[in-house]
């Protein structure tokens, strides 16, 4: 059996994310007080006791659930499980580059509240958008950006079966129409700037300027990056990786089928929600699949490892 972490990305954030699992395991304790500590203001209450409003917020979800993937990754560390290999989604990245031990939590905490601020200023209010595409081919998805005069472009590629696209709101009104009119199914999604394109790159000059002060280390087990699906080969290579995710697609397509290729068989989703279980699903045969969120969800995993 050789294991990899998922861990999850923005948009899985719910109320009482983690709050069972504080009370009782010291390893999702240390996480959230070292979140709390770093960024002066309580990230464990916003997870515990927030509305959805409030976590919704792009400067409180990405600490927030930075802080739930990084305590799942720990508790499975601590109860015995280490990972042949990990990857995140979009800001799941910097989760599985600091379980991986690449950058100290402190510094991950820092920066990931410098890129969720910077990405939320990036494009005003209202003028940038995404949309999921259910039912189409990668190609597909391309295809129909293709035809749209405003800038419109894929940004995640999700599954053989869905592809997010984000680009000015225009352009996604317009790619909207063109897939609904060929029968395919397009999801506007609730978020607040229009991520993973272009439009990003004020954010990922902020990122760079940041990343120039920043000292990485060799990740201690493969970390599988966002912009290539490829497994990272040395700390060098990790700030200008990060800085071309902010404005570039999230190739998790070509990611779950590299780790299958290089024989990870298992899959654990470390994080809020089971949407990266359902992309692995939806992508992979043959493989075995848990995730961790909360008590239930952290014995059923160890149950099934164990037995």
């Amino acid at each position: 059996m050789k294991i990899a972490f998922l861990f999850s990305g923005q948009g899985a954030q719910y109320p009482g994310m983690m709050k069972d699992l504080y009370e009782t395991e010291p390893a999702v304790k240390a996480v959230f007080d070292a979140a709390d500590r770093t960024l002066g203001r309580s990230i464990s209450s916003l997870c515990f006791d927030g509305t959805q409003e409030d976590l919704n917020l792009t400067h409180n979800t990405q600490p927030c659930v930075l802080a739930v993937d990084l305590a799942a990754g720990m508790i499975l560390k601590d109860h015995g499980i280490r990972p042949d290999a990990a990857a995140g989604f979009s800001l799941g990245e910097y989760a599985a580059l600091t379980f991986a031990g690449a950058m100290p939590e402190e510094n991950a905490f820092n920066i990931i509240q410098i890129r969720a601020d910077a990405m939320q200023e990036a494009v005003p209010q209202g003028e940038g958008a995404m949309a999921a595409f259910v039912g189409v081919t990668p190609e597909q998805a391309e295809a129909i950006c293709g035809q749209v005069e405003d800038y419109v472009v894929p940004a995640n590629y999700n599954s053989l079966v869905q592809t997010v696209v984000s680009g000015t709101a225009a352009g996604v009104d317009k790619a909207c129409e063109i897939a609904e009119a060929q029968g395919i199914r397009c999801v506007k999604l609730a978020v607040s700037a229009p991520f993973h394109c272009k439009l990003m790159e004020p954010a990922a000059k902020k990122l760079e300027d940041v990343f120039s002060g920043k000292q990485f280390a060799d990740p201690e087990i493969p970390v599988y990056m966002n912009v290539n699906g490829l497994p990272l080969q040395r700390s060098a290579q990790i700030a200008d990786l990060l800085v071309r995710q902010a404005m570039s697609p999230v190739r998790w397509v070509q990611t779950l089928q590299k780790m299958q290729e290089d024989g990870i068989d298992t899959f654990i989703e470390c994080g809020p929600g089971r949407t990266l279980s359902g992309l692995v699903k939806k992508t992979l045969k043959e493989v075995n699949i848990y995730r961790v969120e909360d008590r239930k969800t952290l014995e059923s995993t160890l149950a099934a490892l164990n037995a």
